[in-house]
């Protein structure tokens, strides 16, 4: 259900409007809204005036901000480890705290630049090393001692092997090109000629495209074995530059990771008073907050504040006006076994606080169609287990355990409706232990199931309108109160008729259901305007559409019947077994989904826009997270 809420107005001494707010902030009830003051010449009658922050608290705040950022980047660049929990104040020491994160976040942000200086390097080392380990096997052996020069390059399609090698021969004759293929599958190539030909050779190079491998000056002039050798020993460096500045991260974190998170809580407790203070207003002695809070809490939040504070706090109720209905924040809270289905009306956006909370409907619905789609003794044994685990080992991840106890209500009810349609894991049962179907077999009863379908449509569709002109009527909107009992009245017509061709009993009403339809019609169109019939047109489609409920479920059976068939002509004991196993696993994922989508899309479409008004804003009370 929609808690209803109680619009209030707080005030009390100025000098306590920052432990006053704490003491709110701690209760967790007041949604503080500053749109709630009263009309300007009203307000400026009674002295009432936006807060005018003094100097003192405007400093503080610009202060707390700019210690919160630095609070915050530190702790992004300090290491998770497990630091030990801190007891400090930081209320009582945050002028120490602000000038020890500033020497903090200099060491930190100097280590985090080293850092990524290192890394960057070792990045390039790697690639270095690559190269140099693969063409150490292509060089000539006496090769640089007989006076010749290496061109390194590397290629990234193989196909431009052969470019290489057309652009060596035309650009310089005597150029030798060897190639080979690196351990991470590139390419490299290395190209020999005498050390005065060289440099054309690398224009030439360079005006074909083919990027030479340049390596770091440290390297210059060393043979190439001695270049690799030069390459890991800096690496090795490196990699223990690396490590210390780690080491030295990490002591930095443990000492002061604690401390610091301690504080960056304190500091955003902080400034949520003090931005909260925007919101307020003042007379000349007294602060002023206007917000909106559970009415049965309203009581308690007075007595918090005159004890706290003392006599001179005042909580007032004020009256709801009218223009003020689609602006109340909205909550719901339902009993225990409707709870977990609020899961699935967050998906949808928030009702309005004048609308109907649809938690409870669909918490009987939902389980009920997903029941009758899925309807296996055997697949809801298993769905069990599954939901018990679920529900068991989530115990501290809400949504996850929300849906847990979804899927248990839902795995009952499809147990229920397996025992009416006689079937354990298809027709598996039947044939091992003779549990036969006791009304229906889902397999040969089409039409039977069908009419079901569409009668549980219709019963939930004209729900749907009974709580549209429940809701009309509490909105005080008369004509289209007036427009949806009409509507009412002619389905109720059109399903007598149809009724009538398949009861003989019924055929002697099928006259006056005509006339009263035609009656009915006419003033529907002065009621609901010329959209109205196509409203009930609309309507009528809706309750159709609920034939896919013994569509679905009949391919589930379908898939579980096929199953058995296929391994019972496995010809093969195991093979058999594996068969069975693969199908009927694959029909359990598909009838988690598909009844859960297509029970969802009945909610959501074809009941929920009978009567849900969607757009209400959150309650979201200071204090609470969002």
């Amino acid at each position: 259900m929609i808690i209803r809420m109680s619009k209030v107005e707080i005030a009390g001494p100025r000098d306590l409007l920052l432990p006053a707010l704490e003491t709110i902030e701690q209760l967790g009830v007041l949604q503080i809204d500053a749109s709630l003051r009263e009309p300007a010449h009203e307000g400026a009658a009674h002295g009432i005036r936006p807060l005018a922050l003094d100097g003192r608290t405007l400093a503080e705040r610009l202060f707390l901000e700019d210690l919160k950022i630095k609070v915050e980047r530190l702790l992004e660049l300090l290491p998770e480890v497990e630091a030990r929990e801190s007891y400090l104040s930081p209320s009582r020491a945050i002028s120490s705290v602000a000038a020890l994160v500033a020497k903090h976040l200099e060491a930190a942000e100097a280590q985090a630049r080293r850092r990524d200086a290192l890394q960057a390097e070792l990045a390039g080392l790697d690639r270095y090393l690559v190269f140099l380990s693969t063409v150490e096997s292509l060089a000539p052996h006496e090769a640089e001692r007989a006076g010749l020069e290496y061109i390194g390059v590397e290629v990234r399609d193989p196909a431009a092997l052969e470019q290489l090698t057309r652009v060596a021969g035309s650009v310089l004759l005597g150029a030798e090109v060897r190639t080979a293929r690196a351990a991470d599958g590139s390419w490299f190539g290395l190209l020999t000629t005498e050390k005065e030909l060289a440099e054309k050779l690398k224009e030439g190079l360079r005006g074909n495209h083919i990027p030479e491998v340049a390596l770091p000056d440290y390297l210059a002039g060393l043979p190439l074995s001695g270049k690799l050798d030069a390459a890991r020993a800096r690496h090795d460096k490196l990699a223990a530059e690396l490590s210390a500045i780690d080491a030295e991260a990490r002591a930095l974190a443990v000492a002061w990771r604690g401390m610091y998170a301690n504080v960056l809580g304190w500091l955003r407790h902080r400034l949520t008073l003090l931005r909260t203070s925007a919101s307020v207003y003042e007379t000349d002695r007294c602060f002023v907050l206007f917000g909106w809070m559970p009415a049965a809490g309203v009581g308690a939040l007075r007595r918090a504040l005159v004890e706290r504070h003392g006599d001179a706090m005042v909580v007032e109720e004020k009256e709801i006006l009218q223009q003020e209905l689609e602006d109340v924040p909205v909550t719901l809270r339902n009993p225990p076994y409707f709870r977990p289905f609020e899961l699935l009306v967050r998906l949808l956006p928030t009702p309005r606080y004048t609308s109907i909370d649809p938690t409870p409907f669909i918490g009987i619905f939902f389980p009920l169609f997903f029941g009758m789609i899925l309807g296996d003794v055997g697949y809801g044994l298993l769905l069990l287990l599954a939901a018990a685990a679920v529900v068991l080992f989530a115990k501290q991840r809400r949504t996850l355990r929300q849906a847990g106890q979804i899927l248990l209500v839902s795995s009952l009810y499809t147990i229920v409706f397996g025992v009416v349609y006689g079937e354990f894991f298809g027709d598996l049962g039947e044939r091992l232990f003779g549990f036969e179907p006791p009304w229906l077999d889902r397999r040969t009863a089409i039409l039977p199931m069908l009419y079901f379908a569409l009668a549980v449509g219709a019963v939930h569709v004209m729900l749907g309108l009974a709580l549209g002109l429940a809701s009309s009527l509490k909105g005080h909107r008369r004509r289209e109160a007036a427009a949806r009992l009409l509507t009412m009245l002619a389905m109720l017509c059109i399903a007598g008729v149809l009724a009538s061709y398949f009861a003989p009993v019924a055929e002697l009403m099928r006259k006056p259901l005509l006339m009263a339809l035609l009656v009915i019609a006419p003033v529907l169109l002065l009621a609901g305007g010329l959209l109205a019939p196509f409203e009930l047109l609309r309507h009528v489609g809706n309750i159709v559409s609920y034939a896919r409920i013994m569509a679905v479920g009949l391919a589930s059976v379908l898939l579980a019947y096929v199953a058995n068939r296929m391994a019972g002509a496995a010809g093969s004991v195991w093979v058999g077994v594996f068969v069975a196993v693969l199908l009927h696993a694959f029909n359990i994922v598909l009838g988690v989904f598909a009844p859960t989508i297509h029970a969802l899309r009945l909610h959501y479409v074809e009941f929920f826009s009978k009567f849900v008004e969607t757009g209400g804003p959150r309650y979201q009370p200071l204090g609470k997270a969002d």
